[in-house]
């Protein structure tokens, strides 16, 4: 490599070569004293020389080799050869690697750099640098495209049109959510400066809309959601208040008020390893707080945990959120700092204090803020724009909440879980924004709910009735929780047709009112055939009813259970029927996983056998053998996929045929995933048992008929 001929500058060579004029370059110096940046760069914007031209000269003045970066396409594996921060720092990108002699080719802007050599000799590990000039502007672009863009987009759309627009060209009839590109808001009045980032942008499938002015952007920002939103920091106009209202319609919109791309990348790649840093930390300290003072971890670490994930939840971009977390962890340990002292009793006057002592240590002002944001009185404010500082104060206040009354480490039923959502939803509002409460809401039923079990049984299947519709409701969603199948009926004659086609394992009957009731009910279903002296059926009445109707216990009655605090006494004995049941039953029962396992079908049949397999998951092949016939089916986790039978029946029909038999044998044989066939079967399992059952009721009614 040569050394630079600094004798002659860039716009001097450019006027040797004929390349440009007296004037042009005079132009292009004004814009550069009013902009900054490279000459060069501003001839290229105004037009005044290409970018092969620019580059000769520049070859000459370096005495090196040169890259026409816009006409190189750059291999992914290629970038990572160079971390985004040196790229962007030294204005460098890697575009070429030579395996066979270890050599990296980079593009810079003055490859007569000897620290910058070093630095990339560094970063490149044993890789040998060779150094190529190239125009500052396609350098420029080709960061942009190849890091920041790359590094920010999900997916690329190849179809979208990436032409540029303006603000009010914008078609409000695209609907971004349901297309794979994403539209960006550029709120810019340098547009030649931005022009390579937003190319970037567009190459990676995004749609580019650019506006001037922070007031006009506000304009139509409520129209149109966008994935993200870059403002330079030169822009007319109330850009906090454009921030504040994108918070509130759109709290996920990555929002960068901006120098330049290089700065925009560099702090958004360290925000995440810095958040990370800082949580662990925090974690870290408040444990030992907590270990010492020999406190429970109800409230310590949990708080900021799910803090972290509730802004997650939301969608917060990396900076929002790590301002938000440092705040819930400083709220925590504040609780040490002050204890349960008289002048500190509540957790309102802790923040105050808190906020109070950070704000004489010249802490950053956007973290006080939040901390003065929680537990303040809403009153339908913020219905238009949302500033970060009440946002996070309001998502530190919901989850401090929770942690006074309740607890992240315990599981939670599905009945609690409907009287916290109601009572969080009671106070939108009021003291919790609804955006908020809804991705709270949606962070507990993933983190806490209890999942319903599965049981190896058949004997879950539980048919109901009742009246009114919500009670019964209620009920289902609790044995539904525990591991039960229940099907809810409001009408008689639908419960009794039900009843004849599903073969219930357990009925309850939900009867309010004086006992007569009750009997009438009973009367009514036992002469439409339910016998409820062969299915357990558990009667749930008013405390008066169930000493009058104690007498019914004698007609096959299993109990009668006084309706008020009924749930949990009611599933307790679900429960103990149930595994009295397992207990006489699962012998006999497929446990494919232990080997082959064979029966007959006089003692178990096809319905109960696929009942008991369905909810184990269990992966296997059976085969159903008699004298009518013989049937093979695969199940793939519990699920039917596949039934062959006689004369060419295939998934479904074949099944039918198979739940008929009364006689002959089966075996369950255990099999690999992969050995399965292809499927022939898409109706679960529920609903082929369904449809089976009612057939054979047919079936049955047919015969009864004949005879």
């Amino acid at each position: 490599m040569s050394k630079a001929n600094n004798t002659l500058r860039i716009d001097e060579i450019l006027l040797q070569q004929g390349v440009a004029s007296e004037d042009e370059i005079k132009e292009a110096l004004e814009y550069q004293s009013e902009h900054g940046g490279r000459i060069g760069s501003h001839l290229i914007r105004l037009g005044f020389v290409t970018e092969e031209q620019l580059l000769r000269a520049l070859t000459r003045q370096f005495d090196c080799e040169s890259v026409l970066l816009s006409q190189v396409e750059i291999p992914p594996e290629v970038i990572q050869l160079i971390p985004a921060e040196v790229a962007t720092a030294r204005t460098v990108i890697p575009f070429e690697y030579d395996q066979n002699v270890n050599t990296l080719n980079v593009a810079c802007e003055n490859p007569t750099d000897e620290s910058l050599l070093d630095e990339l000799l560094f970063v490149a590990h044993d890789k040998n640098i060779r150094l190529f000039v190239a125009v500052e502007m396609s350098l420029r672009a080709a960061i942009a495209k190849y890091y920041i863009a790359s590094g920010e987009s999900d997916e690329v759309c190849d179809q979208c049109d990436a032409s540029d627009r303006n603000a009010e060209d914008f078609d409000d009839d695209i609907e971004i959510e349901d297309q794979a590109c994403k539209a960006v808001l550029v709120v810019s009045d340098d547009r030649q400066t931005d022009l390579s980032m937003a190319t970037a942008l567009e190459q990676e499938g995004y749609i580019v809309i650019w506006t001037d002015s922070a007031d006009d952007a506000i304009d139509f920002i409520g129209e149109q959601k966008f994935y993200a939103v870059f403002i330079r920091d030169t822009v007319q106009g109330d850009y906090i208040d454009l921030i504040d209202r994108l918070r509130k319609v759109s709290p996920s919109t990555i929002v960068r008020y901006y120098e330049s791309a290089g700065r925009m990348l560099l702090q958004e790649s360290g925000y995440n390893q810095t958040g990370n840093l800082l949580e662990k930390n925090m974690e870290l300290f408040t444990t030992l707080l907590a270990s010492r003072n020999q406190v429970s971890d109800s409230h310590t670490t949990i708080m900021g945990r799910y803090v972290d994930k509730l802004c997650r939840e939301i969608g917060l971009p990396a900076k929002d959120r790590l301002s938000v977390v440092n705040a819930a962890y400083l709220h925590d340990i504040s609780r040490y700092y002050y204890g349960e002292s008289k002048s500190a009793p509540d957790c309102r006057t802790r923040v105050q204090m808190t906020a109070k002592l950070l704000d004489s240590l010249n802490f950053p002002p956007l973290v006080i803020g939040m901390l003065k944001a929680m537990y303040i009185d809403l009153k339908d404010k913020y219905t238009k724009r949302l500033p970060i500082e009440n946002l996070g104060g309001n998502i530190l206040t919901i989850v401090d909440v929770f942690c006074e009354h309740a607890s992240f480490d315990k599981r939670m039923s599905l009945d609690k879980f409907d009287q916290v959502r109601n009572n969080l939803i009671s106070l939108n509002g009021k003291l919790f924004l609804k955006e908020v409460t809804l991705a709270f809401i949606k962070l507990i039923e993933k983190e806490i709910l209890v999942e319903p079990t599965n049981h190896d049984t058949a004997f879950n299947q539980i048919l109901m009735y009742c009246k009114d519709d919500d009670y019964l409701i209620a009920i289902a969603g609790r044995l539904k929780e525990e591991g039960f199948r229940p099907v809810s009926l409001t009408e008689v004659d639908t419960f009794v047709d039900m009843y004849q086609r599903s073969c219930p394992n357990m009925i309850i009957l939900l009867q309010e009112g004086h006992a007569s009731k009750s009997r009438q009910l009973i009367s009514a279903l036992t002469k439409k055939g339910v016998e409820i002296d062969k299915v357990p059926t558990f009667l749930v009445a008013g405390n008066q009813a169930t000493a009058e109707l104690a007498d019914m216990l004698k007609q096959g009655l299993e109990d009668i259970i006084p309706i008020e605090n009924s749930l949990d006494l009611l599933v307790v004995k679900l429960q103990k029927l149930r595994a009295k049941k397992a207990d006489t039953d699962m012998p006999e029962l497929v446990k494919p996983d232990q080997g082959v396992t064979s029966g007959n079908l006089e003692d178990i049949n096809l319905v109960d056998l696929l009942q008991a397999m369905g909810p184990g998951g269990k992966t296997a092949r059976i085969k159903v053998t008699t004298d009518e016939g013989q049937l093979v089916m695969y199940l793939d986790k519990g699920k039917i996929v596949y039934a062959e039978g006689d004369d060419d029946k295939k998934g479904p029909e074949a099944f039918y045929d198979g739940v008929t038999w009364k006689t002959g044998q089966w075996t369950v044989r255990p099999v690999d995933s992969d050995k399965l066939p292809e499927p022939n079967n898409d109706a679960d399992n529920d609903a082929l048992l369904m449809e089976g059952c009612r057939r054979l009721d047919e079936e049955s009614r047919a015969n009864a008929e004949q005879t």
